[in-house]
């Protein structure tokens, strides 16, 4: 099968979906894995997300914990920016 073949998948009461076996397995799609979803004008498009792990996140902190000064107060405010809450 190429990934030019369609595949039909059907939306559950809960809104989920099955991603095909085949296409799970060409394109890397692991229990866990983050895809977003973009809406354009011909329909939905996942996009596989390509995460850090942890290890890799908190080594470019510190390389750039060198270069940049912030507060632990100021680290905070930026991450609840980026996660959209302003707590």
């Amino acid at each position: 099968m190429s990934t030019d073949d369609p595949e039909v998948t059907t939306v559950t009461s809960k809104g989920q979906i099955t991603i095909p076996s085949q296409l799970r397995e060409e394109f890397g799609l692991e229990r866990g894995t983050k895809l977003m979803v973009v809406p354009t004008d011909y329909g939905l498009v996942l996009k596989k997300l390509e995460l850090p792990s942890v290890e890799e996140f908190q080594q470019r902190v510190e390389e750039r914990a060198e270069t940049v000064e912030l507060s632990m107060e100021e680290v905070d405010e930026l991450v609840h920016e980026a996660r959209g809450s302003g707590e």
